[in-house]
């Protein structure tokens, strides 16, 4: 199992500077007054989809209890409360969630198209309606049904109202964790009805050290790098080790440094390059990658001349150089209106199913046209 598979949030025990949200569901919990819907918010990669299954394989291994009334003695017995989400690792309730096959878990997220063999792109209507089913069957040993919706950014219109429709009406000993990139998009109606738990960014410190632990043989300069571009998100930081990010990154680096008269061979080598077929992700890598560089960008030259100081660290040698360079050059709020058009080709590009390696010529060359006009 790669590093990559091992961090896949199933996989994962391990959970890492969340532990007020933790305490936050463990208290509900204590006090019987636990929520039936729950969303998680926070940036990718941040631990979310971990939470949440740690949440459910805490709720799967303590089932609610019936109101037994007084003692033999007229006293009512007081429970006891539990200071911790952690749980058996050898309970059959576990093996079961690592199986991918407990019975009272389910997971909604996007789903394949038969028709053309690849990922949708929303979580549909029907694939939310099955939850609703799902938590009207009896649960198994007549504890906890809990449902997961990874993530309610990528559920279309109807998917969001059958969503609303579960939240109105919530069958008992039901649980519904929602995770949410950017809870600001979805329906106030939606966020009304849950509890929400906001993860923040973890320290630098703290991803580095998760980095370290995953990949022992890197070198400390590289690991730093990838600490860099993580914005405080691990998974994100290891998704990138994986696709060899920062090599990505400074190959575009390379090729900004040589705008507005951009290495036109250099260009069409680096767009062939991550456009083949086995490159497999790394055209998507590389909208990622040039987001990254602008909004770095962004934050560190307006941070210039204001005697403040900021925590942006140098993901590569000379990448701050670079970015003052070319934040003389173009503003930072034409910077900003520059990458929503790179957006939005990306998006229509993805859509329309259009030449990859030509996007990326017309995007870098999009960047090269404005600099130039300066």
């Amino acid at each position: 199992m790669d590093s990559e598979e091992a961090l896949i949030p199933r996989n994962t025990i391990e959970l890492v500077g969340h532990e007020h949200a933790e305490q936050l569901f463990l208290d509900a919990f204590n006090a019987e007054k636990i929520h039936h819907a729950w969303m998680i918010t926070g940036p990718k990669g941040i631990g979310k989809a971990t939470l949440a299954y740690k949440m459910a394989r805490f709720l799967l291994n303590n089932p609610p209890e019936d109101d037994q009334g007084p003692g033999l003695f007229g006293d009512v017995l007081e429970k006891a409360a539990l200071t911790s989400l952690e749980t058996d690792l050898e309970s059959q309730a576990n093996h079961l969630v690592n199986a991918g096959s407990n019975p009272d878990l389910m997971i909604t997220e996007r789903t394949e198209d038969p028709k053309t063999g690849k990922m949708r792109s929303n979580i549909l209507v029907d694939d939310v309606r099955k939850i609703n089913q799902f938590f009207h069957k009896t649960s198994s040993d007549g504890g906890w049904r809990v449902a997961i919706v990874d993530t309610a950014d990528e559920m279309n219109r109807n998917a969001a109202n059958a969503i609303l429709k579960i939240l109105e009406e919530p069958p008992k000993n039901s649980i519904l964790i929602i995770l949410a990139h950017a809870p600001g998009r979805l329906l106030p109606t939606i966020k009304s009805r849950c509890r929400m738990l906001p993860l923040k960014p973890l320290k630098s410190q703290t991803v580095k050290e998760i980095l370290q632990k995953n990949y022992p043989d890197k070198e400390e300069n590289i690991i730093d790098g990838y600490v860099a571009l993580s914005n405080g998100s691990p998974g994100y930081a290891i998704s990138l080790i994986e696709h060899q990010g920062l090599k990505v990154y400074r190959e575009i680096l390379g090729l900004l440094s040589t705008m507005p008269n951009i290495n036109v061979p250099l260009m069409h080598d680096f767009a062939g390059a991550i456009t083949t077929k086995k490159s497999g992700d790394t055209f998507l890598l590389f909208s990622e990658m040039l987001s990254q560089f602008i909004s770095r960008m962004v934050r560190h030259v307006s941070y210039l001349n204001t005697g403040h100081t900021h925590n942006i660290k140098e993901a590569l040698t000379e990448e701050f150089k670079l970015m003052e360079e070319l934040g003389e050059i173009i503003p930072l709020d034409q910077w900003a209106g520059l990458w929503e058009k790179i957006s939005e080709k990306m998006k229509v590009t993805d859509q329309l199913n259009m030449d990859r390696k030509q996007t990326v010529i017309d995007i870098l060359n999009m960047i090269n046209s404005a600099l130039k006009t300066r």
